[in-house]
């Protein structure tokens, strides 16, 4: 049964708190962090077409209208060029501290209440980042009956999973966004082949609070 119901299309906003998530995977998996930085077409693709079903029953479709990436220029220059051709506009985010500090948080933010009054009218708003500090905003943007999906990296506050729709699972989106390597066309039929086991599967012990995931 779909969660959300009377969608025949779902318009979506994705913003990506780049420094975060790849530095995470990073530590974690630094194959997955090259394949982050080095081919957002590919897991962009995955987030249109994945969980669908789930989230929404069968016959809709997942449209990202907006792509947005917030970027440490000064260390991660080199994969800048990688989002812009996959369609993003790039926020360069200098640090502005000496210990290293960016004003990627406000961008985000700023950018998030703004679209909320946007001529397209966005059903969901998509974040990459495990950054706790968002948890005021996923809270405001369901108070405006918006959908939020959030990838997080690693352990993530249980308020900041809590306060958002659904959260994407990490080991899915590693292994079928970054790391599957078959065509699109099986790729996608066995996403939707194996979703339902996802959602039944019990949490990792990393995870105390996995909330909604998918």
């Amino acid at each position: 049964m779909a969660r959300f119901s009377g969608f025949d299309e779902v318009f979506s906003a994705l913003y990506v708190d780049f420094d975060n998530i790849y530095t995470r995977f990073l530590e974690a998996d630094p194959e997955a962090a090259r394949a982050f930085g080095s081919t957002p077409y590919r897991w962009v693709r995955w987030l249109e077409n994945h969980a669908l079903r789930i989230l929404y029953g069968d016959g809709v479709r997942r449209r990202i209208l907006k792509r947005m990436c917030y970027l440490n220029p000064q260390r991660y220059q080199e994969f800048r060029h990688q989002f812009t051709r996959s369609a993003f506009q790039v926020v360069d985010c200098p640090p502005l501290t000496s210990r290293g500090k960016t004003s990627t948080d406000i961008h985000l933010v700023m950018d998030c209440m703004d679209d909320l009054s946007h001529p397209t009218k966005f059903d969901e708003f998509i974040i990459l980042s495990g950054d706790a500090d968002f948890t005021p905003l996923l809270i405001r943007l369901q108070e405006h009956a918006r959908r939020t999906l959030v990838l997080s990296v690693g352990y993530s506050s249980p308020a900041y999973t809590a306060a958002a729709s659904w959260r994407i699972r990490e080991d899915w989106f590693v292994q079928q966004a970054l790391k599957d390597d078959r065509d699109d066309a099986e790729g996608e039929t066995s996403g939707r082949m194996s979703a339902p086991a996802a959602i039944l599967a019990p949490a990792e012990d990393k995870d105390p609070n996995p909330g909604n995931s998918w």
